[in-house]
């Protein structure tokens, strides 16, 4: 059997997670670009912090100003402040609300395993959840721009919520948009999936995998959105940015809301995956597969036609491989095991 262009997933449990870092060998932490935000301030060296003079008086959700001061780190958390009306010495167009927010200064990113574990602003309202007006995000992007008009503009919206469409705080939202030639038009993609408690309630985890095949979409490790095979993905490095944006002043905070209010940051973490592109790999037995060192191989084979390979009822394995996946043979997967075949480039 050979596995076709999209990913096989022989998931025999009564929970499955997908292929994240926390099950995926294939995947290696990439300390260098990550930041656990366990310092007394900002590494300065890695992000930019979104500050108003100095080009981010207004931010993309709306009339609102960020404010250097808006975006600390403290108590291994970055907090992303908002404060409440007139506190912004700078006005915008439309408002006056200081929030806060970084951006990457070095590396750019492009393909890996993006992740933040992160709770939301917002608050009960008379036994309601609240959150409206608020647009906490995580999200890249890449532009290039002549006479004022964007040439092409790449963005991954790895996690966004809009202040109109989530004033619950229970909807996560993922997406990309693709913009190729003079002042032409976009191309989006997205998908949803809902928390059953609101999102300021407690610390979740919002992740995407990006590959020059794929975009796949998590929360709390749960897939929720994928695309495969587009010729539109946005393909560009990227600049990461992490910020807490506003809807504009046709939206307003609901009644009585306490401020200061913040979005918490617990960490950011990328994931590179382990390549051996050169590699053709034959497993014959279970004890070869036992054996098996993980990363992306060029093809990979199991079994010659006569042997037998079995996983372990506890086994969780993914496999992945740039031209070819093939299993020859008897390969038998028990109850409670979970084994993910996953056609993957070498990018």
């Amino acid at each position: 059997m050979k596995i076709p262009v999209l990913p096989l997933f022989i998931i025999i449990s009564h929970l499955a997670f997908g292929q994240t870092p926390l099950n995926d060998l294939n995947w290696q932490a990439d300390s260098a670009a990550s930041d656990e935000f366990n310092s007394d301030s900002i590494n300065t060296v890695m992000w930019h912090i979104l500050d108003c003079p100095g080009g981010d008086c207004c931010n993309w959700g709306g009339g609102t100003a960020f404010q250097k001061g808006n975006a600390t780190e403290s108590g291994g958390l970055l907090r992303l402040r908002v404060d409440g009306p007139g506190i912004a010495p700078v006005p915008c167009d439309r408002n006056t609300f200081a929030t806060g927010g970084v951006v990457s200064n070095s590396p750019v990113y492009q393909y890996g395993y993006y992740e933040i574990s992160a709770e939301l602003p917002g608050f009960i309202s008379n036994g309601t959840p609240c959150a409206q007006k608020f647009e906490p995000t995580f999200w890249m992007d890449y532009d290039t721009a002549h006479n004022g008009c964007v040439l092409v503009h790449n963005e991954i919206d790895i996690f966004d919520i809009s202040g109109y469409a989530d004033a619950k705080s229970d909807t996560v939202e993922g997406g990309w948009w693709f913009q190729n030639g003079r002042c032409g038009t976009y191309t989006p993609g997205g998908g949803k999936c809902h928390s059953s408690s609101p999102l300021f309630q407690a610390f979740h985890k919002y992740a995407l995998e990006w590959d020059s095949n794929s975009l796949v979409f998590y929360f709390d490790d749960v897939p929720y959105y994928a695309v495969y095979n587009d010729p539109v993905k946005p393909m560009h490095s990227m600049k990461l940015y992490i910020d807490e944006q506003l809807t504009d002043s046709s939206l307003h905070f609901c009644p009585n809301i306490p401020f200061p209010q913040y979005y918490l940051v617990d960490y950011f973490r990328h994931y590179a995956l382990k390549t051996s592109c050169g590699s053709h790999i034959t497993l014959l037995d279970s004890a070869a597969l036992v054996a098996y060192q993980f990363s992306v191989k060029s093809s990979l084979t199991f079994g010659n036609g006569s042997d037998s390979i079995s996983l372990k009822s506890t086994d969780v394995k993914y496999f992945r491989a740039a031209d070819s996946i093939t299993i020859y043979g008897t390969f038998t997967a028990p109850l409670g095991s979970e084994l993910g075949l996953i056609p993957t480039p070498c990018n």
